[in-house]
C-alpha cells in the first residue's frame, strides 16, 4: 500500500524498545502515512544475551534513522545487546538516533536481576544507557515537553523524522539532483509562500512519464510543507481508492491514515494536505476532487499522473510538468551512483557520456545503470553499454533487464 518515501530502499527507518509498548503503533502509522517504510525490532522480548541476528544487522545497514521508544521501565536485556550495535552504526556515521521518551526519565538502569545474571554485560549496557540519555537531551522532541495529546506529539515527532531522513540523503540519493528548481515552482502554484488560494480548496497535477521523478518531487513537497496542516496524507497507489474508502469493514485494508484520518478531517472540517499519488483514471481524479472539497479553506490536494490529460479533464487548471533532468544534471546523478563522486573520472569520461545518453535522461534508469557500472572494469563497462545499445537504451525496462542477466 505504502512504498518508501526513498525510493529503492526497503527500510528507511528502524524501530527499537526498551520494553513491551503498544504506543508505537501510533508513530509507525504516522510515518507510514509519509511514506516511511520502518523496520519493527523485536529485542525487547529476549532475555538472554545474543548476537544481534542478521535480518536486524542488515536493517540497519539501510536504515537512515534508529526511533528508541522507551518508558519507565527496566530495559530488556535484548534490547540492551542491540542498543550497543545501533551506537556503533551511529558512531560511524551511517545513521541517526532519535531518542523518543514516552515518560519522564524513562532509560532506567540496568535491571538489578540482568547484572547479576550477566555481570560482564552490566558495564556496557549502563555506558549504552548513559550515551542515549545523553543523545535524547540533545533531541528537542525527545519528550512531550508542552504535554501535547500522545498521537498529536507523536504526530509531530513523525513529521520531523521524515524531515531528517530526506535531509540525511540529500548526499546519497537523486532526489536532490534538480529538486529545488521542481519545488520551488510547486512552491509557487500552491501559493505556499503568500495567502493565494488559502480561502479554498485548491488541487493542482504534478505529471510526467515514468521514472522522471513526479513521485520523489511529491513527496519532498509533502515533506516540507507537512507542519502547516492539521491532517496529512500520502496516498500511494490510489487504484479503487474511492471504493476502499467508502464499502471496506476491515480495517486493515486501508490504515487508519487512509480511512479513519480523512473521514475525520472531513467531519472536522480540517486543513488537510492529501498527495494522491498513480491517478490513472478520471473517475479516481474527480472522486477525490469532490472529496476534498469538505477539507477546510487552505487544504492542499496534489494529483499525481502519468496523464496530463485525465488531471485537465478532471477539472485541474493547476498541473506542473517535471521534466527530464539537463544533461549536467543527469551527469551528476550517474556519477554519483557509478563513481561515489559528482564526476566521472577522466578515463571514464567518454563510457559515463555514453551511459547517460543510453539511459534516456531518465532519473531512475541513471540511478539503476549507475548502480550496476560502480566498481566495473572499462571492457564490462564496454560490454554493458552495447548491449544496452542494441536494446536502443533510454528503456527502463531495458536497464533492468541488463542488471538482472547474467555475467
Amino acid at each position: 500500500m505504502y512504498s518508501s518515501l526513498l525510493a529503492g530502499r526497503d527500510v528507511d527507518v528502524f524501530l527499537s524498545f526498551c520494553c513491551e509498548t503498544s504506543d508505537h503503533r501510533v508513530l509507525q502509522d504516522h510515518l507510514l502515512g509519509s511514506g516511511i517504510q520502518t523496520f519493527e525490532s523485536i529485542s525487547w522480548g529476549e532475555t538472554r544475551v545474543r548476537s544481534v541476528d542478521q535480518r536486524t544487522l542488515k536493517a540497519l545497514e539501510e536504515s537512515k534513522a534508529v526511533v528508541m521508544l522507551s518508558k519507565r521501565e527496566p530495559c530488556s536485556v535484548g534490547f540492551l545487546e542491540e542498543l550497543i550495535v545501533i551506537l556503533e552504526f551511529q558512531e560511524k556515521g551511517s545513521l541517526k538516533v532519535i531518542p523518543i521518551c514516552l515518560t519522564p526519565y524513562p532509560f532506567v538502569d540496568v535491571e538489578e536481576e540482568n547484572s547479576q545474571l550477566y555481570p560482564e554485560n552490566a558495564p556496557s549496557w549502563r555506558a549504552a544507557l548513559t550515551k542515549l540519555s545523553n543523545i535524547a537531551t540533545e533531541y528537542p522532541f525527545s519528550r512531550n515537553i508542552k504535554s501535547m495529546f500522545l498521537p498529536d506529539w507523536l504526530r509531530e515527532v513523525a513529521r520531523d523524522i521524515c524531515l531528517q531522513v530526506l535531509s540525511s540523503t540529500s548526499n546519497d540519493l537523486n532526489a536532490l539532483v534538480a529538486m529545488d528548481r521542481h519545488m520551488e515552482a510547486v512552491y509557487e502554484l500552491l501559493g505556499v509562500s503568500s495567502d493565494v488560494n488559502n480561502n479554498e480548496v485548491q488541487t493542482i497535477g504534478i505529471w510526467c512519464s515514468a521514472g522522471v521523478g513526479k513521485t520523489t518531487l511529491a513527496r519532498y513537497i509533502y515533506a516540507k510543507i507537512s507542519v502547516n496542516f492539521q491532517t496529512c496524507v500520502f496516498l500511494e497507489n490510489v487504484e479503487n481508492m474511492k471504493d476502499k474508502i467508502l464499502k471496506s469493514e476491515d480495517p486493515t485494508v486501508m490504515t487508519s491514515l487512509d480511512h479513519d484520518i480523512m473521514t475525520k478531517a472531513r467531519r472536522k472540517h480540517e486543513k488537510v494536505l492529501l498527495v494522491a499519488d498513480g491517478v490513472n483514471n478520471i473517475e479516481q481524479a474527480v472522486w477525490i476532487i469532490e472529496y476534498a472539497k469538505w477539507f477546510a479553506p487552505g487544504s492542499k490536494v496534489a494529483l499525481i499522473s502519468q496523464n496530463k490529460n485525465l488531471l485537465v479533464d478532471a477539472g485541474v487548471t493547476d498541473v506542473y510538468e517535471v521534466r527530464t533532468l539537463r544533461y549536467d544534471e543527469s551527469l551528476q546523478l550517474f556519477s554519483h551512483f557509478a563513481f561515489k563522486q559528482p564526476n566521472p573520472p577522466t578515463d571514464f569520461e567518454l563510457l559515463a557520456v555514453h551511459a547517460v545518453h543510453l539511459a534516456g535522461f531518465l532519473p531512475l534508469a541513471l540511478r539503476l545503470l549507475g548502480s550496476f557500472l560502480n566498481g566495473k572494469g572499462r571492457q564490462e563497462w564496454e560490454a554493458a553499454l552495447l548491449k544496452l545499445k542494441a536494446k536502443q537504451g533510454g528503456n527502463i525496462l531495458e536497464v533492468w533487464k541488463l542488471m538482472e542477466s547474467p555475467q
